[in-house]
């Protein structure tokens, strides 16, 4: 007989907009979002596939996604009656799920695991400071949850032995989910369905957590025929107007990508993409992407000055970025790009200077204060310069200011200059067209009453924010 295991995001307390699970980094939001971005959660799909193969029964409960109160969620675990109940945590929202593991075990004396990245970069601390948890999940943990119902270990920390096959990973049990509630804002249309065609990426960001959850700087693509199946499947079942592939990096191996690009188009499969992709991509590439109906590309530049970009290990110069963004522009492809602000090497200029590039290339654009997560070569480094300032994980929301500051620049001066950027981006929003698209997207989600809120409530407040990003 199957074990009972609910896979579970977890709500977080006091917090009515947030994310976690699907997203690469964990944060708050004190307002609520004027259209939802909500990605599908691929670790907690594809461990219920796994589960459900072998025999186990399976339920999911995405708390953030369906905005369930505690009272609600805690009401949804019991009627379950789970024997192991699994839950991602992540930095910013460490302290919260602490208090839900130790809730759920109260309540339900089920077996406790915690995944995601936090508990995979403090495995053993994790484990220390949590009585209610039984297990931690290290990593890619798919078959780490099924070696632990079926084998049932004393509690300790579980690891993978290997690199994962890729190709060994089901589809995401997508049945189990609200999938209506998923959307990414950078699409075009609503709704979209998310796949992912690749896992990892080789690049050596100093910021980045992706490699504290992958199997070590190692791209893995799937093989073409399973991603169009897959594409088909999606099509039928939830009648999407676009994909979105939210892999680590799309073009990681090149010859995978063209491979199930050419078989979409030789199945005839007229559904535009967008994805995740990295910088450094031939026009070739993007050529092929153009033709297979790629309409959006969302890329990391972090940095418009080259010496900030070779001291995080970017493996990219701005002048790699502004001849793959110019092709994308010709080739009508969008692009949504990401900055950091507060990165090593940076001093107020090249915090000016990639503003005013983000301000002039790419349609939209997003800027966040760097922040150093355990497992991360720039959380080391921060440490051990005497950069970094927090008092709890807490503080690494985004939403407390700035929490590293260098001898050249303060964290009130950081701050500052992050505002400033933020707001800078509501000017590029209004001012080159894609507000267009949202008021489309919103239509499309949420109705006339959408429309109202973001054009009435939403965008005076835009418009202040953006005449007063001056630098």
């Amino acid at each position: 007989m199957g074990a009972r295991v609910l896979i579970t995001d977890l709500p977080w307390r006091g917090k009515k907009y947030a994310g976690r699970a699907g997203m690469r980094w964990a944060h708050t939001s004190n307002k609520e979002p004027v259209i939802s971005y909500r990605p599908f959660p691929f670790y907690i799909g594809c461990s219920a596939a796994v589960l459900e193969q072998a025999g186990h029964e399976v339920e999911v409960v995405d708390a953030l996604s369906e905005r369930l109160s505690e009272h609600e969620f805690f009401n949804r675990v019991s009627g379950f009656n789970p024997d192991y109940i699994v839950a991602e945590t992540h930095t910013p929202s460490y302290n919260n799920d602490r208090y839900f593991a130790a809730e759920l075990k109260k309540k339900t004396g089920a077996k406790i695991a915690l995944a995601g990245p936090h508990a995979t970069a403090l495995p053993q601390e994790v484990l220390k400071e949590n009585p209610a948890v039984d297990y931690v999940l290290a990593g890619e943990y798919e078959f780490l949850l099924k070696r632990l119902v079926e084998k049932k270990p004393p509690r300790g920390i579980l690891r993978l032995k290997q690199v994962v096959d890729i190709n060994r990973i089901p589809w995401p049990a997508r049945h189990l989910f609200k999938m209506h509630l998923y959307n990414e804002v950078f699409c075009r249309n609503y709704p979209n369905v998310h796949l992912m065609a690749s896992r990892g990426c080789f690049y050596r960001c100093s910021y980045c957590n992706l490699n504290t959850m992958n199997c070590g700087r190692i791209h893995r693509p799937r093989k073409a025929q399973d991603i169009v199946t897959e594409i088909k499947h999606c099509i039928d079942a939830y009648k999407p107007k676009e994909l979105y592939f939210d892999d680590d990096i799309i073009n990681g191996t090149p010859r995978a990508l063209e491979a199930w690009l050419d078989l979409k188009m030789k199945e005839g499969i007229d559904m535009p993409i967008t994805g995740m992709g990295h910088v450094a991509i031939s026009e070739k590439l993007l050529e092929k992407m153009a033709k297979a109906g790629c309409q959006g590309l969302k890329r990391g530049v972090e940095s418009a000055d080259n010496r900030v970009l070779r001291r995080l290990g970017k493996g990219i110069t701005i002048e790699m970025a502004e001849r793959t963004l110019q092709k994308c522009k010709e080739l009508g492809i969008r692009t949504h790009l990401t900055y950091a602000i507060g990165l090593p090497g940076d001093t107020e200029q090249t915090i000016k200077k990639t503003i005013e590039f983000a301000q002039k290339h790419g349609d939209q654009y997003q800027i966040s204060l760097a922040a150093p997560f355990p497992g991360t070569p720039l959380y080391e480094e921060a440490k051990r310069q005497g950069w970094l300032h927090i008092e709890s994980w807490d503080d690494l929301d985004g939403m407390k200011g700035a929490v590293i500051s260098y001898p050249n620049l303060s964290r009130e001066r950081l701050f500052e200059l992050y505002q400033k950027g933020q707001k800078s981006t509501y000017t590029k929003f209004l001012t080159g067209g894609e507000w267009r698209k949202y008021i489309k997207m919103i239509y499309q989600e949420h109705g006339v009453k959408g429309v109202f809120k973001l054009i009435f409530i939403r965008g005076p407040g835009m418009i202040r924010e953006s005449l007063n990003s001056r630098l």
